[in-house]
């Protein structure tokens, strides 16, 4: 009688754990026993029950996946790597996802080796020195922000001249008090030949995303529209890819600011509250 897969992958820490492993490569029973830390007698009933469910075979003296036990591998993958993520935490569970599409929310345990990282209460309007330094020698930065953030125009700036590739999306109200209060490097930002600028809708629902070679963070609104200045932060490429495919997204939804005239031409519906129809598309 056929054994119910969901009963053989997940009834066994044992078997899941060697579904896992076997993903990565072949095996052999040495390798088993020294990466899974077990003896023979306790994983050979385990390495039975996948064979006899045709989810792996020996081979050549190896033991590896199936066409179906690497069908089966991706989704087990998948579903562990976001029980890691929200077993770290309750960030992604207590704040509002409704700014990432559904493609990148069914790839979410891509985030699995990502730290929260929380504001300490008496240092809130205080630059992010940390953010500052992690980036400050980036070969590529891309940064999305629904908050004025003076403290890292600095950076941008110092990125640029360096030669660092450097693309920056800002809310129509974020780039508007930018241009308000540093007015000139803005424009002189627009113009370099390393930097894109781009603006987006005020009612975009993530609060910020930066992402270069070194990293990537982000940080959500909670469930109330409301924001603490905590954020998550992550190395792995995995993480870094599945950020670069967010920013990627909104970047192919905002409205280039080009050229001086561009800058020009948002002052002017700014001050006429009539924005273009380009920078007023939402997610939907």
């Amino acid at each position: 009688m056929q054994h119910e897969l969901i009963d053989v992958v997940f009834r066994s820490q044992k078997r899941r754990d060697l579904l896992l492993l076997l993903g990565e490569k072949p095996r052999t029973m040495e390798e088993i026993k020294t990466l899974l830390d077990v003896s023979p007698t306790a994983i050979l009933p385990q390495i039975k029950r996948l064979t006899d469910s045709d989810l792996v075979i020996q081979k050549n003296g190896s033991y590896e996946l199936t066409d179906m036990g690497k069908i089966v591998f991706k989704k087990v993958q998948s579903l562990v790597n976001v029980l890691i993520l929200l077993e770290r935490d309750n960030y992604l569970i207590e704040h509002d996802l409704s700014g990432i599409p559904q493609y990148l929310l069914d790839r979410i345990g891509d985030l699995k080796g990502c730290k929260l990282i929380e504001a300490d209460p008496s240092q809130i309007f205080e630059p992010r020195t940390e953010l500052l330094n992690f980036f400050s020698s980036s070969r590529f930065l891309m940064v999305f922000s629904s908050f004025y953030r003076p403290e890292f125009l600095p950076l941008y700036t110092k990125l640029g001249r360096l030669e660092s590739e450097v693309t920056l999306i800002f809310t129509e109200s974020v780039l508007e008090k930018f241009l308000y209060n540093y007015e000139k490097k803005i424009r002189k930002l627009s113009t370099m030949k390393n930097t894109e600028l781009f603006v987006y809708n005020d009612e975009v629902k993530l609060a910020e995303l930066m992402v270069s070679d070194h990293g990537m963070m982000i940080s959500l609104f909670d469930s109330n529209g409301r924001f603490y200045h905590n954020y998550m932060s992550c190395s792995e490429p995995e993480a870094v890819n599945w950020a670069k495919e967010l920013f990627e997204f909104y970047k192919s939804r905002a409205w280039k600011i080009d050229s001086e005239k561009s800058i020009d031409n948002f002052v002017c519906t700014v001050e006429s509250e009539a924005f273009p129809e380009s920078m007023l598309l939402s997610l939907h």
